[in-house]
């Protein structure tokens, strides 16, 4: 059996990082013998238009998580990242090696409590203790940076913004689209996102409970509209983050998946719960406009926007995942993984 046992375990930890719609867009193969996991883009759980980082940053996270784990549980993770080039074969091969004495990573115990709150958030709740500790996170290259927008004038002039974006959106036939894809109306879906966890008012609830059996697909496309819409209205917070690159390729993206893995596992240690925008990263041609509001360089690329503070409702529903078994290449494509972990790197 080898190290089967370990590597499961790690993958337990590794698919509950964040993704884009819960999304969960990762397959994995692995190595028993050798102690070798494989994790690889599934790409027909993310949108193909138009051309994003979504997937990588969520696969950047999810081996993060892995990563973070792996030192609680007595191994060291060696990583190879893109073995055969950002478009072919793993995202990243990960090799497992036994540490002395199990040495658990700072955030480790915040791996199992990190949740989305898409409530509202207390005024005034983050303080520049929280933003300290933020600045001080270390990215995993020299693309990526943070910027900040605390002050009364720019948030609301970024909250201005995303109401306008969040209008102008609701109304792009592709996104409320992409967005209906991932919502579930059953209480405890296996992915994406079930309604109670959009932050729609009770009555938009009410109105699709009332009417799906009559008109399913009309009012699930209502329900998509509306949490776009979501995404510019009741969305004040104490604070904002915006996280750009300077290279936006898929290991680009990666590395930004794992720094923003960090940054919100940091903020839920500290009591802080946050929550990512995408809406106004997908629409590509007002990247400027959020670049220009948070002092950003033209040049770089957005890649993650989110808003954090103390919650109103401390306790928000969790997203659920799919069982392990479900996240493993097939047959066919885990005899391809053989010839990777064959690699030097693993020698």
């Amino acid at each position: 059996m080898g190290f089967e046992k370990i590597l499961r375990r790690l993958l337990e930890y590794g698919v509950l990082a964040p993704s884009i719609y819960n999304s969960q867009p990762w397959k994995f193969s692995i190595d028993s013998k050798r102690g070798i996991i494989g994790v690889y883009a599934d790409k027909e759980r993310v949108a193909a238009k138009p051309k994003r980082g979504d997937l990588y940053l969520s696969l950047g996270a999810c081996v993060e998580y892995i990563v973070l784990a792996g030192p609680a549980l007595g191994y060291e993770i060696q990583e190879t990242l893109f073995p055969r080039g950002d478009q072919e074969g793993p995202a990243a091969l990960l090799l497992i090696k036994p540490l002395a004495e199990a040495m658990p990573e700072t955030l480790f115990g915040t791996l199992l409590t990190r949740q989305t709150n898409a409530g509202k958030y207390l005024e005034r709740s983050v303080k520049e203790i929280h933003l300290d500790r933020l600045k001080a996170m270390p990215p995993f290259s020299s693309s990526e940076k943070i910027y900040l927008v605390t002050e009364d004038a720019g948030r609301q002039t970024l909250i201005q913004l995303l109401h306008d974006l969040s209008h102008e959106g609701s109304g792009f036939e592709w996104l409320v689209e992409e967005e209906e894809r991932w919502i579930r109306p059953s209480t405890n879906p296996l992915d994406g996102l079930p309604l109670d966890h959009l932050g729609l008012p009770l009555s938009t609830g009410i109105r699709f409970a009332c009417l799906k059996p009559f008109f399913y697909a009309k009012e699930i496309r209502e329900v998509a509209r509306q949490a776009l819409l979501r995404q510019g209205h009741r969305i004040e917070a104490p604070a904002f983050l915006l996280m750009t690159t300077q290279n936006p390729t898929s290991r680009g993206y990666f590395n930004a998946g794992r720094w923003y893995a960090r940054l919100a596992l940091t903020l839920t240690d500290m009591e802080i719960a946050c929550q990512s925008l995408h809406l106004p990263i997908a629409m590509a041609d007002k990247r400027g406009q959020l670049n220009a509001l948070f002092q950003a360089a033209g040049f770089e690329e957005p890649v993650l926007l989110m808003r954090f503070g103390q919650p109103e409702k401390k306790i928000w529903p969790k997203t659920s995942r799919r069982p392990i078994d479900q996240y493993f290449l097939e047959n066919g494509e885990v005899k391809k993984f053989g010839k990777y972990a064959q690699s030097k790197d693993f020698r």
